[in-house]
């Protein structure tokens, strides 16, 4: 059941559309709840048990940080913080510990054992690191006392597991949403169009420009790994899949969302037109990187032993050296967390380290390049751009690697066996053929253009609302039947998984 298979557009969406209208306004949120557990089950089976232990604990430990508001009368307050503090710490713990459990026992086992571990079958439930993120931001947010906890388990539960965000997110805070998920908006005539448009918007993304080179990758990751010119369009192949794929199920999210009156958290903000690897994380997975912010960077940053180490640095290395310190650590820590939080691999791991090496340099040259370079200079502004795929391509090279070995062998392969030929005469063989990536090509080349009106903030969808009724639907209906036409299914295609729904 996944967001662009037949069964959710030909009966799932449908079915809970009819079952929303149909219930009475006050209720609408429970049958939102019970399509998310029946869409939960129907992808997880029995697995779906492990969310409601998920909500249950933060259930329990999100309404007893509520209720510890104020130190009482007579109570001494430096104890009742620390107290306060161990109760959060163990409602954290707990559910992230039982992510660890599902998703990462067996990595741990080999790590620790080698091949003296034997593999455990477990079954992970869809979705585990998206509501895991929910669950330890609501609890900390609760203790914070920035809200009031859900008022019943039931909605605590919704909040967790709303279908549209449960595979792939975004990871949304429960105070954006809350009133949303439980208002029983009726379903108008603007959301319903506009949430069909981006989920065709995503479709287009996901099934015609991404799932066109799933089998190109599968040969170039194989058959071609020691070939320099052909790890180079892996580079490219991968980048443009991995972006295609994650926005475009993201669109799909945001639509099917939007149908009911919900309003999410936009995910990607044209990464490409960002100025160096940090701010084009600032771009991608945005709420993933909010998080990782506001529950790690921060915390990190400004903890007692962080602060007493750069105190220490200073007095040796004076102030400029200093300033560094906090947030190098805390940088370190988010992005091991960001590649743990990836998948139970160590390439992920490697993955969060590269990126958080170019991110150091990047915010150690800062500060002289400004100094000595016009950075609106044209020639600045191409460098940067080029500057920025060669790093994203290589982390996205390394990232969809099976494992480090193959993703070294690829990148030392440019260097070392380039072979040009091999590329002139076998790319175009890959997959499919020529015709699906004249298709690829003519298809993304749409989605820079729409990126970058984006960019300068020209709304297309503004534009084509403005346009005369007829040329709006014949636009509309050919952008249906263009997607039915050319996405990839039928011979020559497996059935291809949303990438980021293993995560």
């Amino acid at each position: 059941m996944s967001y662009h298979s037949v069964g959710y557009f030909a009966a799932f969406l449908p079915a809970v559309l009819i079952l929303y209208t149909l219930t009475p306004k006050e209720h609408r949120w429970k049958s939102l709840l019970g399509a998310s557990l029946v869409f939960f089950a129907l992808w997880s089976q029995w697995a779906v048990i492990w969310v409601f232990v998920t909500a249950l604990l933060t259930w329990y430990f999100g309404n007893k940080l509520a209720a510890m508001k104020k130190a009482p009368k007579g109570e001494d307050r430096k104890a009742f913080k620390k107290h306060k503090k161990r109760i959060q710490t163990a409602g954290v713990i707990s559910v992230v510990l039982l992510l660890a459990v599902l998703k990462y026992t067996n990595f741990f086992g080999s790590t620790l054992f080698g091949a003296g571990w034997v593999t455990k079958r477990i079954l992970v439930p869809v979705g585990i690191s998206y509501y895991t993120l929910q669950a330890v931001s609501y609890m900390t947010d609760i203790a914070d006392g920035k809200y009031e906890p859900a008022p019943s388990f039931w909605k605590l539960l919704l909040y967790l597991c709303f279908f549209p965000t449960l595979a792939e997110g975004p990871i949304v805070r429960f105070p954006d949403v809350s009133e949303q998920y439980f208002a029983g908006n009726d379903i108008t005539y603007v959301n319903l169009t506009q949430g069909y448009q981006r989920i065709l918007w995503g479709l287009f993304k996901k099934m015609v420009i991404a799932d066109h080179l799933s089998p190109a990758m599968s040969s170039l990751y194989t058959t071609y790994k020691t070939i320099g010119s052909m790890s180079l369009l892996a580079m490219l192949f991968c980048t443009i899949q991995i972006y295609t794929d994650f926005s475009g199920t993201i669109d799909i999210a945001i639509g099917t969302a939007q149908i009911f009156g919900i309003r999410l958290t936009e995910n990607f903000r044209q990464p490409f037109f960002a100025k160096n690897a940090g701010d084009f994380w600032r771009r991608w997975h945005i709420t993933l990187g909010v998080f990782l912010r506001t529950y790690i960077f921060y915390p990190v940053s400004l903890s007692k032993p962080v602060r007493t180490l750069t105190k220490k640095i200073q007095g040796v290395f004076g102030k400029k050296a200093a300033r560094y310190v906090g947030p190098m650590i805390a940088l370190l820590c988010v992005w091991l967390t960001s590649g743990i939080w990836h998948g139970p691999e160590w390439t992920y791991v490697g993955y969060g380290l590269y990126y958080f090496a170019v991110i150091f340099i990047e915010v150690l040259l800062e500060e002289p390049i400004k100094k000595h370079i016009d950075e609106n200079a044209l020639w600045f502004r191409i460098f940067r751009f080029i500057k920025l795929c060669v790093i994203v391509g290589i982390g996205e090279l390394y990232f969809m690697a099976p494992d480090a070995a193959t993703a070294f062998t690829m990148f030392g392969s440019i260097f070392t066996n380039f072979r040009p030929e091999v590329f002139i005469n076998e790319w175009s063989m890959l997959g499919p053929g020529l015709t699906d990536y004249m298709l690829v090509f003519f298809s993304f080349a749409i989605v820079i253009a729409v990126s970058i009106c984006k960019e300068k903030n020209i709304s297309v969808r503004a534009k084509l609302e403005r346009m005369p009724s007829a040329v709006r639907w014949s636009f509309w209906y050919a952008a249906v039947f263009y997607v039915l036409f050319f996405g990839a299914y039928g011979p020559g295609f497996s059935a291809i998984e949303m990438m980021y729904a293993g995560f």
